[in-house]
């Protein structure tokens, strides 16, 4: 006789895994900026056979490798201030300083040039240089001594990073350029990128991390100077519709958060601006900011004057001018120039009147043309001093 067989408990069948789920659900902690979910829900996808939407899988994976490699290192940067605007003409909300340039619409180009759509354009603050996004990448042009535009140039395949550049920010170095990029190595969208001019060029540049950067759309990034703020703006509260415009405080040397600091996930998306800020007063700040009239002087970038140096330096401003010296000169020099301006004026006048037969001006017109050339020798020699006091 046989024995008795004994059976167990029956085995329970593991649940069938839902890959659009998993996936929803990975893409979910992901923008929680809840990388150990996120990288649990992949594992589990991974179990999956002939996983439809693999490659969907494996861009999210290198996504979430990279907001962990940023998390460990968030820039602590101090969050004042925060706006939510429509994102049309968004940057019309950035209050900069002249000093800082001006930050313009596509429409504002010379109609020569062509841009992509949504972008912005970079005026330097003597306004001879501009920077812009076309469909191929950021272009470049500077203004000529006859106020013509030079033929646009393109700054570089490598600014694009796999995507395509956009939003341009020159620091007043004329070295530092900041600009947004929604290239492979991205959170998601475009992400704010700084590369520095080596000679002509510039290289490949880096991924400016959190809070910078989120999963969303994060861009313009600025740094004014002169009032010691920075902007940049991000759709990471509205994705696809209004953008927040963030203000900070700029710092030369850069601190990361703790990565042990239990407010680390916040302070790297900025859901609460406070926990960045810290006892110092900003009131200061904020009214030299408050003070700056929004897009002021970006309307009209005629200059005080034009003034050419030697190393080609195109002088337009006053601030241009380094010395007190400099600047003295500079008031006789316009001075003298606008009489000698007039009087050649007056001398075609009178060259037309003695053409039409009125030859009683005929001295008139040779003691004009001998006091012409007498002042033009002296603003050569005017000229000469305002080089050399803006040489030293």
């Amino acid at each position: 006789m046989l024995p008795a067989m004994t059976y167990g408990a029956p085995r329970k069948r593991a649940a069938a895994v839902n890959p659009e789920e998993v996936l929803e659900q990975a893409r979910e902690a992901f923008a929680a900026y809840n990388t150990e979910l996120a990288q649990e829900k992949i594992a589990k996808l991974r179990t999956v056979k002939n996983l439809p939407d693999e490659e969907a899988v494996d861009m999210l994976e290198s996504q979430v490798d990279r907001m962990e490699s940023m998390m460990q290192r968030v820039d602590a940067i101090e969050v004042i201030d925060s706006l939510t605007v429509s994102r049309a003409d968004f940057f019309s909300n950035y209050r900069l300083s002249p000093a800082a340039g001006y930050i313009l619409s596509p429409d504002d180009l010379e109609n020569s040039f062509s841009a992509a759509e949504g972008s912005t354009v970079y005026m330097t603050e003597n306004g001879n240089i501009m920077i812009w996004a076309t469909d191929e990448g950021l272009a470049e042009s500077h203004k000529l001594t006859d106020g013509t535009w030079e033929q646009a140039s393109m700054l570089g395949d490598a600014l694009n990073a796999g995507g395509t550049a956009s939003f341009p920010f020159l620091m007043p170095d004329g070295i530092t350029l900041y600009y947004a990029t929604d290239g492979e190595d991205s959170l998601g969208g475009y992400d704010i990128y700084v590369s520095r001019r080596n000679g002509e060029e510039f290289p490949a540049p880096q991924n400016l991390g959190m809070p910078y950067n989120s999963p969303y759309d994060d861009f313009l990034l600025v740094i004014d100077e002169e009032t010691g703020a920075g902007w940049f703006a991000s759709d990471r509260n509205s994705p696809g519709g209004d953008v927040t415009i963030y203000v900070f405080v700029p710092s030369e040397t850069r601190v990361n958060v703790d990565v042990d600091d239990p407010n680390l996930a916040s302070r790297a998306r900025l859901s609460d601006i406070s926990l960045t800020q810290t006892d110092k007063d900003y009131s200061g700040l904020l009214s030299r900011i408050n003070s700056i009239d929004p897009g002021a002087g970006a309307a009209d970038n005629t200059p005080d004057f034009e003034f050419v140096m030697p190393d080609g330096r195109v002088l337009t401003r006053w601030d241009q001018l380094r010395s007190e010296r400099g600047r003295r000169l500079m008031e006789n020099y316009i001075d003298s120039l606008a009489d000698f301006q007039a009087e050649e004026q007056n001398l075609e006048n009178l060259r037309l009147q003695y053409a039409r037969g009125n030859k009683n001006v005929a001295s008139t017109i040779l003691k004009i043309e001998k006091q012409l050339k007498t002042s033009e020798e002296q603003l050569k020699s005017m000229s000469n001093r305002i080089i050399e006091a803006e040489s030293k």
